[in-house]
């Protein structure tokens, strides 16, 4: 029986080895390898399965209309939305949904939503190949599962067409070689590889990566006494790259259109997540639930956070170079956005593996700490793994799922699949996380085989979908508008687009002939009005203006 494992300990260089023996390690490990690879398998299998079922919603329609007039334009440089300059967001990310339009010659659910899926792997890739090297593989692979199935990423936004996973990807490229290039003194390198990352992640989201880049940088060189490399000529050299990347996208952009209200919006954006704009009384909820809703999101590895209660944590975090890294890279970063009432979960989802990584290396040396945690811990854990197991069976009673007509024989099978896996984690208590991941990991097959397709059956962007599917029918090809600052559902733009092959903008003037998307009460209308809809609880109709 195999008790020990290697854990990559603090040195000079960072690379020197101290074994460690760990309790509870009573199979080989070649067994726990087995269900972390089957976790995985779970997990990519998970990721795709019907990831094109549900109609584009949210913000999905709002990054396709971007993407579709860049393409329409021929111009890839200048966002337009509505066939009006868009300043929110810089265009990296529309070039990605491009490519991957490109690719599957069409603007479908899938090709959007594939390259959220990619960047999530690829984040996983990144936290294992980092984790394997300079703490241990047990730790890379656990931390990259849990990332992975961290509720609020699983269940949600690596459902979604959207730009917060792919950001996240190219913020630790960015951040995580500072280590790498660190230890081996490269600090040429170093700089170089942040702020070329930096200014991608600028091009794709706007001002926060210079704040990811600022903080990170300093807070790593303060740590280390070394603040005064910031000042030496590579550091100069990597804010020149910076520059030249950001600096040339403005100038091509220049020749389009003014750069001052591109800027000030992509200000504005940043600013008004802070006290500054918000003022300090939400600043008081926000620094007490912004907390929770980190430990929510993050579940179920943030039950790890059990085995951080220690007086030696710090004593625990310093036996290896590169959890210290994780911590201050955590702290620094975490600080502004626990500061600003505005900010979001998403916004810190580059914070995520740093978290999670600490989280399992406290785990790893749970055989230090009284037992207590350990059993809260796998209590937990058991009701999470029975109440799915249960559930699989109550969404037969669920009235949104009757249309299913496989619905039964998925929820026997996953009742008793669940079941035998909650018969192998009472049986191997020294399993009990890889046995949770992959529990969470059906859970997500679940979830793809019942509320994606219900999505698509029903709800408010499905409604949206068969209006766009109904303005076709009326208007086909004619010449369409959407009338000054007039406003419909993005997802019946987006679908509309589709099946017209041209994008929809809005027309400030009255063009006889032409069809209008109009509130009701906004002009003067035609006799014939030839659809009524609601958006956002106004009335709007479609007509189509006197010649």
């Amino acid at each position: 029986m195999f008790k020990t494992f290697l854990i990559f300990g603090p040195n000079p260089n960072g690379m020197s080895t101290i074994n460690k023996n760990v309790a509870g390690f009573e199979n080989p490990p070649h067994s726990f390898n087995r269900i972390l690879w089957l976790g995985s398998i779970l997990l990519i299998a998970g990721l795709l399965l019907n990831l094109g079922v549900q109609p584009i919603f949210l913000e999905e329609p709002r990054r396709a209309l971007v993407a579709m007039e860049m393409a329409e334009r021929n111009n890839w440089w200048i966002p337009y939305q509505l066939g009006e300059f868009y300043y929110n967001k810089p265009p990296v990310f529309n070039w990605i949904v491009l490519v991957f339009a490109k690719l599957f010659n069409n603007f479908s659910e899938y090709a959007q939503r594939l390259p959220t899926v990619l960047s999530l792997i690829g984040i996983g890739l990144l936290i294992f190949f980092h984790g394997k090297r300079y703490v241990n593989a047990q730790l890379a692979w656990l931390s990259a599962l849990l990332f992975t199935i961290s509720g609020g990423i699983l269940f949600f936004f690596a459902t979604l067409g959207e730009i917060d996973l792919f950001y996240t990807l190219i913020t630790l490229v960015g951040i995580l070689p500072i280590f790498h290039y660190y230890q081996k003194g490269q600090f040429y390198q170093l700089f170089l590889w942040v702020y070329f990352f930096g200014a991608i992640g600028t091009l794709t989201k706007g001002l926060s990566s210079i704040v990811f880049i600022g903080f990170s940088l300093l807070a790593w060189f303060l740590y280390k006494k070394e603040f005064k490399r910031l000042f030496h000529l590579p550091h100069f050299v990597g804010i020149g790259i910076y520059i030249i990347i950001v600096g040339g996208y403005l100038l091509i952009y220049a020749q389009y259109n003014s750069l001052y209200e591109y800027l000030e919006t992509l200000w504005t954006q940043s600013s008004e997540r802070t006290v500054i704009d918000k003022g300090f009384a939400p600043l008081l909820g926000h620094i007490f639930q912004f907390p929770l809703d980190l430990i929510k999101d993050t579940l179920p590895g943030s039950l790890l956070l059990l085995f951080t209660i220690r007086k030696d944590f710090w004593k625990t975090i310093q036996k290896n170079e590169f959890i210290v890294f994780s911590l201050v890279m955590l702290v620094a970063n975490i600080l502004i956005y626990w500061a600003s009432p505005g900010a979001k979960q998403r916004y810190i989802y580059p914070l995520y593996p740093f978290f999670i990584i600490i989280l399992v290396y406290c785990w790893q040396y749970r055989h230090e700490l009284n037992n207590w945690r350990n059993k809260t811990f796998r209590i937990i854990s058991g009701v999470m793994i029975g109440v799915l197991a249960i559930g699989s069976l109550a969404l037969n009673f669920v009235p949104a799922f009757q249309f299913l007509n496989y619905l039964l024989p998925l929820s026997i099978a996953a009742f008793i699949i669940l079941s035998i896996i909650f018969y192998y984690f009472i049986k191997r208590p020294n399993f009990t996380l890889p046995i949770l991941i992959i529990a969470t990991a059906i859970g997500r097959i679940l979830f793809d085989l019942t509320v994606l397709p219900q999505r698509a059956h029903d709800s408010d962007a499905q409604r949206d979908r068969v209006l766009a599917e109904q303005f076709y029918k009326i208007v086909g090809d004619k010449p369409l508008y959407i009338y000054a600052d007039n406003r419909i559902s993005f997802t019946s733009v987006y679908y509309l687009n589709r099946l017209r092959k041209e994008t929809l903008k809005r027309n400030y003037f009255i063009i006889p002939g032409a069809y209008y998307f109009i509130e009701k009460d906004c002009l003067p209308l035609p006799p014939k009005v030839l659809m009524e809809f609601k958006y956002e609880k106004r009335d709007y109709v479609l007509v189509q203006l006197e010649k």
